[in-house]
């Protein structure tokens, strides 16, 4: 079954939870065959309907399964390059978290939300957010196994094997990329993604942020003894 079929049979549910269960079945069985478009496809329902049954029933189940999709579909429009779609869906999952009162039944939870949202960002360089949301994960651990992976993220943030431009850490920087990603992602999005594609994208990004008066050096230029292709 294809997901375009998967994702009609769900429009023709009338209960949500049903719906969760069809789909969610539908990624567990199909998951190592599964595009990214596919993932996004079956994520974007599911955080509509999640988000509902949230609204509808305020525990931790349904808080839980909201905040899973939230992620989950960041996680994946970062991989398909969409990535300004992803921080809007990182900062609802965080203002929950927020809201969401400290509890003994809850901690585990918290913890596990916020290492999901750090990594996202730090997959989406966001660097500032993901060491402000990796020290957030650890005010939520309770093993340590977690205190120890979240000090190894935030020690891999804090010491880069690659050199990266200061820029990107800047108020500046934060408050135009997602819209210079937009652009990037359309400007780009026919070309193929070969050897060099890399440096067509970075002098791409270079001119579109020097729009918003920002100069920006690649990593190219930042490393200049590293080999990228």
């Amino acid at each position: 079954m294809k997901t375009v079929d998967i994702l009609k049979q769900a429009e023709n549910l009338t209960n949500d939870e049903e719906k969760i269960m069809l789909l969610a079945k539908f990624i567990g069985d199909n998951y190592d065959d599964l595009e990214v478009r596919d993932f996004i496809q079956l994520l974007t329902p599911l955080v509509d309907i999640t988000e509902r049954r949230y609204e509808h029933d305020q525990n931790l189940d349904s808080l839980s399964d909201y905040t899973t999709a939230l992620t989950k579909l960041a996680e994946y429009y970062i991989k398909d390059e969409q990535t300004w779609k992803a921080t809007p869906l990182l900062e609802k999952a965080e203002e929950l978290l927020r809201e969401c009162a400290d509890s003994e039944e809850n901690v585990h939870w918290k913890f596990s939300t916020y290492s999901q949202i750090a990594e996202c960002y730090t997959t989406n360089q966001r660097r500032i957010m993901a060491k402000k949301t990796y020290r957030h994960a650890l005010q939520y651990a309770t093993s340590e196994e977690d205190k120890e992976d979240c000090e190894y993220s935030l020690n891999r943030l804090e010491n880069p094997t690659l050199k990266y431009d200061p820029v990107e850490d800047t108020d500046g920087y934060l408050a135009v990329i997602d819209e210079v990603e937009r652009r990037l992602y359309e400007k780009l999005k026919n070309q193929p993604r070969g050897m060099g594609f890399c440096f067509e994208y970075w002098s791409a990004k270079r001119d579109l942020l020097a729009e918003y008066g920002i100069e920006w050096r690649s990593p190219g230029v930042m490393n200049p003894r590293v080999m990228f292709d």
